[in-house]
């Protein structure tokens, strides 16, 4: 009995050590992402991008390769135009039609490592399953009977892409795949009325290509040598993108704000429309103290005209295109870069107008005597090509050890008269026939985002 006994213990020992060795090299990933099905017909059909989803069971077998089990469902769709009245095309119907393939695959996958990313390819064989259902006629006047049928066809595919890995051995994947079906699955068949008419037949073999995003565990877990070596790389990390943010290089940037021009230009009884708003891309380069910056920005603008007791906005909007090319001077506070003040000054180069447009509008008194009727005609623009000017003061707060937050407040002046425009119409019965513009200027506050480009080109 004991001997039986501990020859049980010892077979329970050694499967739990053979269940630990496998569970070191096993790997789950979950993944999708849109693909292109290829599908052949000799109707017209519009092909368009769709999804699919899978799993990979991934088991190690040597250092650098893995064997790996995948299940996948991808989904077929394509449009054609649907006549209900065939042979005449009136009415016509946008209409769609979809289906669903599962893959099932072995692949065998080689890695190249190389820090925390690492490159892969993988070559796959294995199966496309289809089920539909097979309509056939019970007579030919009444209905139709269907059957479950299934149709089956070898794949071959391969794929690649990269690995990034996180702080717990797990991993996001990014890549590309290609499979190609090794014969005809079902034919999908689109047909409208009894007897068959309008039919559409579309072939298709399972045979795709896409693009991926997953995630990989990884079921090991870290000892505790490299949890603690994983906590000092995370710290050497976090130093490096700090010093990335704040250094020297080139950066991007995005910022968006609010424009305030003076509250004289204010629609009475319609609080903030003197506020508009504005944005800009950038890319920039550090150098010691001093940034340098261009890019694209648009602002937004109105035209305004004056009559007694009220202002009209006599366009609904428009949008003034320029380049900024600006400098900044900042001082980082602190020991522990956390925190950079600055000033900065740039000249804005105007480049067109967007969204004038012939406009008429008409207000009256409320007791049913018109004040005003106007018609806007937009005129050529003579803003291109000119300057205007930008000075202000911003912090920089350091956000995820890698990137910036920039708070500006900073005021545009010098502009020249932009969305060129003339008026006529009435203003209490006196007939009207000016040229109007607006300006750019004003206060400006701002909010935005700025990344190193170093810590992606190293």
């Amino acid at each position: 009995m004991k001997r039986k006994f501990t020859l049980a213990f010892v077979i329970l020992l050694c499967a739990f050590e053979l269940e630990l060795h496998a569970q070191s090299r096993l790997k789950m990933e979950l993944y999708g992402g849109p693909q292109l099905m290829y599908q052949r017909s000799a109707d017209p059909i519009r092909n368009p991008l769709n999804y699919h989803l899978g799993i990979n069971w991934l088991y190690g077998i040597k250092d650098d390769f893995q064997l790996v089990l995948q299940a996948e469902s991808a989904r077929a769709n394509f449009n054609y135009d649907w006549y209900p009245n065939f042979p005449s095309t009136n009415p016509a119907f946008k209409a769609f039609y979809y289906d669903s393939f599962g893959n099932f695959r072995l692949g065998l996958r080689k890695s190249w490592e190389k820090g925390s990313k690492a490159f892969f390819i993988q070559p796959n064989v294995g199966i496309t399953v289809n089920n539909y259902f097979d309509f056939f006629g019970a007579d030919s006047t009444s209905f139709f009977l269907a059957s479950k049928e299934s149709r089956i066809v070898g794949n071959l595919g391969v794929e690649a892409g990269v690995k990034f890995y996180t702080g717990r051995r797990n991993y996001i994947t990014i890549g590309i795949r290609h499979q190609s079906g090794l014969n005809s699955l079902n034919s999908a068949e689109i047909f409208s009325g009894i007897p068959r008419q309008n039919q559409i037949l579309v072939e298709r073999s399972g045979t795709y290509t896409g693009l991926f995003v997953g995630y990989g565990i990884d079921f090991k877990g870290r000892t505790k040598e490299e949890k603690e070596t994983a906590k000092l790389e995370k710290l050497d990390q976090k130093t490096e993108r700090r010093e990335d943010a704040w250094g020297n290089g080139m950066y991007l940037s995005i910022a968006g704000g609010l424009r305030f021009r003076p509250t004289s230009e204010r629609v009475p009884n319609l609080e903030f429309s003197h506020i508009t708003s504005e944005y800009q891309y950038l890319l920039g380069y550090t150098k010691g103290r001093f940034s340098f910056e261009s890019g694209y920005g648009r602002q937004l603008a109105y035209n305004r005209l004056q009559i007694p007791g009220d202002v009209v906005q006599t366009q609904q909007g428009y949008s003034v295109g320029a380049i900024p090319l600006r400098v900044r001077y900042h001082k980082i506070i602190g020991e522990k870069n956390r925190l950079r003040l600055g000033s900065s000054l740039a000249g804005l180069v105007i480049l067109g107008t967007r969204g004038l447009s012939n406009i008429g509008q008409a207000g009256g008194n409320g007791n049913g005597f018109t004040v005003y009727s106007l018609d806007s005609t937009p005129l050529e623009q003579t803003s291109p090509g000119k300057m205007f000017f930008n000075a202000g003061l911003f912090a920089e707060l350091a956000v995820f050890n890698s990137s910036m937050l920039t708070f500006t407040m900073s005021r545009n002046f010098g502009s020249p008269g932009v969305g060129r425009e003339n008026i006529t119409g009435t203003i209490y019965g006196r007939p009207v026939n000016q040229e109007l513009t607006g300006t750019l200027d004003g206060w400006i506050l701002e909010v935005g985002y700025k990344i190193p480009l170093g810590r992606f080109f190293k």
